[in-house]
C-alpha cells in the first residue's frame, strides 16, 4: 500500500512532463536543452504548479494521482488545444494586420505573432490587399499524450515552510531557492539573495530572475501564508582577494651575517674598502 500523497485542489505539485500529438509531434515538455562543454545536452526541468490554476493544460487530470508516481495520460481537443473552428479561419486588409504583428511582408505558411509575443495565426492565402489567417490552434482539433511524473505534492494543510518552499521553487526555481536565505516569523518573512549569486548575474539574469517575479511570488506568499509583510534583501559586496605579505627589510636594518655567505656585502664594508682603493692609488 503506498503511502505517497494524492492530489488535490489547491494543493502545489513538482512534476515534469512531455506532451506530444498522436503521430508524435511535441507539443510541450519540461525537458530543456542546455550548451556544456561545447556540446548540447537535454534535461528535464520540473515545473510547481498550483492545482486549479491551469497552468498546464491537462490541469483537471492531475487530481487524485499520487506523489512519486508515473502516468501517461490521454486529452482530448476541447481540454488541450481546442477543436478547430471554421470560424476562426479570418481575412484581415494586410495594412491592419502589419500594425497588429510589426511584419512588413507576408507569405503563405507564415506564422504570426501578435506585439505581445503570442501566437496569433497562420497565414493560409495572400492576396494583393487582403491575407487570409487561420486562428486556430496549429495542435487545434489533436489528442494530446501526456507521460508526467509527480515528484512532489505539497496540500493546504501542510506546513508553512513546505509551502514557502514550493512557491519559491514556483518563481525562482529549484536551484536559486537552496542558495537564498530564509528567515520566516510569525507575521513576516525575510528572504535574503546572498553576494556570491547576485555578483555572478548578469544584468540580464538579474532583472529576468530576481527582480522581475518578486511583486507576484510576494502576493501569493502573503495571501497563502497569510503573512503581513515579505522583505526581500540583495546582498551585494565585493570579494577581495586577500593580500600576499612579502618580507621587505627597512634601510635602517643591517643584513643579516648569512648575507655574506651569500656574497653579499654589508654598507659599512663598502665604505672600508672605497677608502682602501683610493689610498692605494694615492700612494
Amino acid at each position: 500500500m503506498s503511502n505517497g500523497k494524492k492530489i488535490i485542489p489547491g494543493a502545489y505539485v513538482k512534476l515534469s512532463f512531455e506532451a506530444k500529438t498522436e503521430e508524435g509531434e511535441i507539443a510541450d515538455s519540461t525537458k530543456q536543452r542546455i550548451k556544456k562543454n561545447d556540446e548540447y545536452e537535454e534535461i528535464d526541468v520540473p515545473i510547481v504548479v498550483k492545482i486549479g490554476e491551469r497552468e498546464v493544460f491537462f490541469d483537471d487530470f492531475l487530481l487524485d494521482l499520487e506523489e512519486g508516481k508515473e502516468y501517461d495520460i490521454k486529452v482530448p481537443p476541447e481540454k488541450a488545444y481546442g477543436k478547430r473552428d471554421p470560424k476562426r479561419i479570418e481575412t484581415i486588409p494586410i495594412k491592419k494586420l502589419r500594425s497588429l504583428t510589426g511584419e512588413r511582408k507576408f507569405s503563405v505558411g507564415q506564422i504570426l505573432y501578435d506585439s505581445e509575443g503570442r501566437y496569433y495565426g497562420k497565414i493560409i492565402y495572400v492576396g494583393s490587399r487582403d491575407i487570409t489567417i487561420d486562428r486556430n490552434h496549429p495542435l487545434a482539433g489533436k489528442n494530446i499524450l501526456v507521460h508526467l511524473k509527480i515528484h512532489k505534492v505539497v496540500l493546504p494543510s501542510d506546513p508553512a515552510p513546505e509551502r514557502l518552499r514550493m512557491i519559491l521553487e514556483r518563481y525562482l526555481g529549484e536551484e536559486l531557492t537552496n542558495k537564498v536565505k530564509i528567515d520566516l516569523g510569525d507575521r513576516e518573512l525575510e528572504i535574503t539573495f546572498p553576494t556570491d549569486i547576485l555578483m555572478r548575474m548578469s544584468i540580464r539574469d538579474l532583472v529576468r530572475t530576481v527582480y522581475l517575479p518578486r511583486k507576484t511570488m510576494a502576493e501569493e506568499i502573503l495571501r497563502e501564508l497569510s503573512l503581513d509583510k515579505v522583505k526581500f534583501v540583495e546582498a551585494f559586496s565585493l570579494v577581495e582577494m586577500p593580500k600576499i605579505q612579502a618580507s621587505s627589510i627597512a634601510p635602517s636594518t643591517p643584513v643579516p651575517e648569512e648575507g655574506k655567505e651569500m656574497g653579499e656585502i654589508a654598507p659599512s664594508e663598502e665604505r672600508e674598502s672605497e677608502t682602501e682603493e683610493k689610498e692605494a692609488v694615492n700612494a
